[in-house]
């Protein structure tokens, strides 16, 4: 299974970066070295065409894609795409050291006991965290694995291609966002070593955490907290449908207690009184309470699992943290700083090509988009 998938792990061309979300499509071009941006276009998943991290609208999909493509004027046709969160099962593993074959031979059998699906219906990759001949021959190896259901990754290799797309990665997202924030976890962290930091990545339909030491991988879960379930609250409080709520959200939402000087800043005329922070703020608050709890919870399963380590960075991106005041509220959960990403400054942008004010905009939903362009101008083996 893994050789058959050889051809799409390691990229000979450069490629398109592509995350096909559940709010929004998102298509990047970064080219060179050092990488270079040459393009970008976003534009709102169709209703019902993505689901549980799905595409059951392939053709709806391509259809899209195609007209991203010539909005971006673009030839390159190769790219990297994301898989969903909802459709990916990760998982660190250790194993004595051995060779490449009886590795690939021992992650099968592995993999069989942290995969809910029989081991024929999925597709199956592997990477060691440290390169193997630096682990001693009586140490154990750290091995990441990531298993797909076959029939997703079909559908979505379907789509890429009736949008005339050519994958030659399907990478999982929450590492693709590491890649973007590397330099980021530069530096030295409170034990002399490099840094440990924790990745908060809130997509539309789910959310991920990641804790890495430095750009290594030490942790990684799929959250049971995402923007829609946000939105949802307040479409059920205001008694609106999920597109006027989720456009509410965006011009009202708020994820603090609201204050006297917030209060005077509204106009007072209907709508705005309507939504006014204090209302808003409780119709948020029990999604609020779950958010907060879920990182807890995750962050006391990441000590249980690797010891008791002290944080020194935080940071948190995707669509569902451009909610105002949610950095702060989740920090404080955390016992730490949670810091916006700005997956721009890792390229060298024309700022008389760009409209720099829309760029940093749409940041927080680019920062996995970035990721895998990245990947596709500098792939990892």
């Amino acid at each position: 299974m893994r050789n058959s998938l050889n051809r799409w792990l390691q990229p000979r061309v450069e490629a398109l970066g592509l995350e096909i979300g559940a709010a929004n499509l998102k298509l990047v071009e970064i080219s060179g070295s050092p990488p270079v941006l040459k393009g970008f276009a976003t534009r709102p998943t169709p209703p019902g065409a993505i689901r549980g991290g799905n595409i059951v609208e392939p053709s709806i999909i391509a259809g899209e894609l195609r007209e991203m493509l010539a909005e971006m004027q673009t030839r390159k046709r190769y790219v990297v795409a994301g898989v969903s969160n909802l459709a990916v099962i990760t998982r660190i593993i250790q194993v004595p050291k051995m060779g490449e074959r009886e590795l690939e031979e021992a992650i099968h059998w592995e993999a069989e006991r942290y995969i809910p699906f029989p081991i024929d219906e999925v597709v199956l990759d592997y990477a060691p965290l440290d390169p193997p001949a630096e682990v001693p021959d009586d140490a154990q190896l750290d091995v990441v694995i990531a298993a797909a259901r076959l029939e997703t990754i079909t559908q979505l290799v379907e789509t890429l291609k009736e949008a005339q797309l050519e994958p030659v990665v399907l990478d999982v997202k929450p590492f693709a966002g590491l890649r973007t924030i590397e330099n980021y976890m530069n530096g030295e962290g409170n034990d002399g070593a490099e840094p440990v930091s924790v990745f908060l990545e809130i997509g539309a339909e789910s959310s991920s955490l990641v804790l890495s030491r430095g750009a290594r991988l030490l942790m990684h879960r799929n959250l049971n907290i995402s923007g829609n379930d946000f939105t949802e609250a307040i479409a059920k409080s205001f008694g609106l449908d999920f597109s006027s709520a989720e456009e509410v959200k965006r011009d009202y939402g708020l994820a603090t207690i609201p204050t006297e000087d917030e209060e005077s800043l509204l106009d007072f005329d209907a709508e705005r009184e309507r939504f006014n922070p204090a209302r808003m703020y409780d119709a948020i608050r029990p999604v609020l309470v779950d958010a907060t709890t879920e990182l807890r919870r995750s962050l006391e399963f990441f000590r249980v699992q690797i010891g008791d380590i002290h944080i020194d960075k935080g940071f948190i991106t995707g669509g569902g943290s451009k909610l105002r005041g949610l950095p702060g509220i989740l920090g404080e959960a955390l016992g730490l700083q949670l810091n916006p990403v700005d997956p721009w400054d890792v390229l060298q942008v024309n700022e008389s090509q760009y409209d720099m004010s829309e760029l940093h905009k749409l940041a927080p939903e680019f920062t996995v988009p970035v990721g895998l362009g990245l990947r596709g101008v500098d792939p990892l083996d």
